[in-house]
């Protein structure tokens, strides 16, 4: 998706673990002057963010067989240099079934594909991104690329008051304006902790009516990592490796249902 191109990681914590308590759904609101500043918090506290690791569930609620699908697994995140690019990881495995799994890698100008149905690992070449940033089309470049007042630009965004006994949390409604992102979401929400404006939870609205939801329930920033645990992966035994032509565009990760 080119949202959620909302990237993954709308993830983070300055070595803190988001509390347990489980954000509530607020009924949408008029447009609040306080929208500005929950933004510009968001935007510096991401910026803030140079190494990550983080625990994420998605769960996805199929409206038209009324399942539940989860995955659970590790996202890291690795800022670049001054003149670099950053690095970023993510791995899910299926519930009860862990030889179903997603995992994706992107080594700053490559990102790396896993296919564990046809044990293949497809190559893309990702367009070059800004320094110390992630290209559009991966799934970090959201928050972790985006400016306040690109966002406004870019998607309807509205300020929703926190319930009465919600002291926990920020939300943030989202809605499409472009048409590529439109085919992808009809609307998001994105939950802010208060206490840092670092994301806790992002939901979003697929066009067949299906809602996807990204939970980070453990973040560690900054986190141990370095370069070369973003390094070019190596082949099993019995996969194989496979490029994929330029003109083919990588896929959005944090799409609709993470493919």
């Amino acid at each position: 998706m080119r949202l959620l191109s909302f990237s993954l990681v709308v993830l983070l914590g300055i070595a803190t673990v988001a509390p347990t308590q489980q954000p509530i759904n607020p009924a949408p609101a008029p447009v609040d002057p306080r929208l500005d500043a929950v933004l510009l918090n968001w935007e510096k506290a991401m910026l803030n963010v140079q190494s990550l690791t983080a625990e994420v569930k998605r769960t996805k609620l199929d409206k038209t067989y009324q399942t539940i699908e989860l995955f659970e697994g590790t996202a890291n995140y690795l800022r670049g240099a001054p003149g670099q690019t950053s690095r970023a990881s993510l791995e899910l495995f299926k519930k009860n079934q862990p030889q179903m799994f997603e995992k994706y890698l992107c080594t700053g100008n490559f990102l790396y594909q896993w296919s564990p149905t046809e044990k293949v690992i497809r190559r893309h070449e990702l367009p070059p991104p800004k320094a110390g940033q992630l290209a559009d089309d991966n799934f970090l470049s959201f928050l972790f690329g985006m400016k306040a007042e690109d966002a406004k630009a870019r998607y309807h965004m509205t300020y929703v008051p926190a319930p009465a006994n919600d002291k926990w949390y920020q939300y943030l409604r989202i809605q499409p304006k472009q048409a590529a992102d439109k085919a992808d979401f009809l609307e998001a929400r994105l939950v802010l902790l208060s206490a840092s404006y670092l994301p806790r939870q992002l939901w979003f609205l697929q066009p067949e009516r299906h809602e996807v939801t990204w939970d980070f329930p453990r973040v560690l920033s900054p986190a141990n990592l370095t370069p070369a645990h973003f390094a070019t992966p190596q082949v099993p035994a019995g996969w194989k490796f496979d490029t994929v032509s330029q003109k083919t565009p990588p896929p959005r990760v944090l799409r609709n249902n993470g493919q």
